[in-house]
């Protein structure tokens, strides 16, 4: 925004008067002080330049879990980097990009303001709305047209193992939950995360089926008539800003819909009894009485479905993240903003987030503006 300043007249004149004076007499003490006139303006008809990476976490995660036997770490930076082959064959390409406005709850693609990722990841729109005030959300469209790069089989230097194609799937519509407010003329480093029917929904869907004896499909969750949508948490250790590790032994707490914790395990080491409950990628949630947190920080939300035709706006749920683990050498239990978000019928939303130490930093962290967080 702009603000013009408008007292330069006045002050002009309170100086000539002054001039006026006679030199021989004393000035009078003056009473008149210049006060400032600030006049907010919108600017009009600008556009902002988003630009960002496409990311499949599932697929990253299992890249870093494929890459070292276990015990052992995989000895690859566990960072969202350019330069590392997890990331590499985990970034989507020819994916829909496009924006949805939580103003108006309206999806910018219908009025152009539509991408598609390229051969990299990486994709650009040109032209959002600069403005301040009510955020954007980055909103992947799904289809069938995104693709992993899978460069086949990675070798990868000892003691790491091969690197293996991660299964491949249709992505399916995802909301990221990253506040976006384009205030300036460029925000970059923007995720735009993409959730496949191959792992975790795939899961859920399996899950639902055996405990509730009505068939359930990833297009089942996003069908509004069933479900009113599914959110996906994936909480991750403290770091670095770009650092992704699960958070081990942390949960969500929802003040509304059906709460899931999510395991993993290479695919057919599983006994016979789990087996039917993994996905082609590996996910699971044990059957019985609910688990209390999941090893992986991941927790996916299902929530029941919304009136029929809708009736006023969505309603909105409350979630708190939770750290089981006390541990002071780690700073735990590790802590998480409260966020409360709208339940979104026919797409998937998707929370990866950083979780921070119980004993707050006591260094400064002044983020660009480029970054285009609310309140800069």
């Amino acid at each position: 925004m702009q603000r013009a300043l408008f007292f330069g007249s006045l002050l002009g004149a309170a100086l000539l008067n002054a001039g006026c004076q006679e030199s021989s007499n004393n000035p009078a003490a003056s009473t008149f002080t210049p006060r400032p006139t600030y006049e907010t303006r919108e600017p009009e008809g600008l556009t902002s330049r988003l630009t960002g990476f496409t990311v499949d976490p599932e697929a990253y995660f299992f890249n870093l879990a494929g890459c070292a036997p276990t015990p052992e770490q995989c000895q690859l930076p566990p960072l969202y980097a350019e330069f590392s082959p997890l990331l590499q064959r985990a970034v989507v390409q020819n994916a829909p990009i496009s924006l949805l406005d939580s103003a108006t709850g309206q999806v910018l693609a219908e009025g152009g303001v539509v991408t598609a990722s390229d051969a990299n990841g990486v994709w650009t729109l040109d032209k959002a709305p600069t403005r301040r005030g009510a955020p954007f959300f980055v909103l992947s469209l799904g289809g069938a047209q995104g693709t992993l790069p899978n460069n086949g089989i990675m070798p990868l230097p000892p003691p790491m193992l091969t690197l293996q194609p991660v299964p491949a799937g249709n992505y399916v519509p995802t909301l990221t939950v990253r506040p976006v407010v384009p205030a300036h003329s460029a925000c970059v480093g923007l995720e735009a995360l993409q959730m496949s029917d191959k792992g975790i929904l795939e899961a859920v869907a399996k899950y639902l089926t055996a405990t509730e004896g009505t068939p359930t499909t990833v297009a089942d969750l996003l069908n509004p008539g069933r479900f009113g949508g599914v959110t996906v948490f994936w909480l991750y250790r403290p770091g670095f800003p770009v650092f992704r590790v699960p958070a081990a032994n942390t949960t969500v707490e929802a003040s509304a819909g059906r709460v899931l914790n999510i395991e993993w395990a290479p695919v057919g080491v599983l006994p016979p009894p789990l087996a039917p409950f993994q996905s082609t990628r590996g996910f699971f949630i044990p059957p019985g009485p609910p688990a209390p947190n999941s090893s992986l920080g991941l927790v996916a939300v299902v929530h029941p479905p919304l009136p029929q035709p809708p009736m006023g706006p969505p309603p909105v749920v409350h979630y708190e993240a939770k750290d089981s683990t006390t541990s002071d050498p780690e700073g735990r239990p590790w802590v998480l903003q409260p966020l409360d978000l709208p339940v979104a019928p026919g797409s998937v939303t998707f929370a990866g987030l950083q979780m921070y130490s119980k004993t707050p930093s006591t260094t400064p962290q002044i983020p660009p503006p480029s970054t285009c967080l609310p309140g800069q």
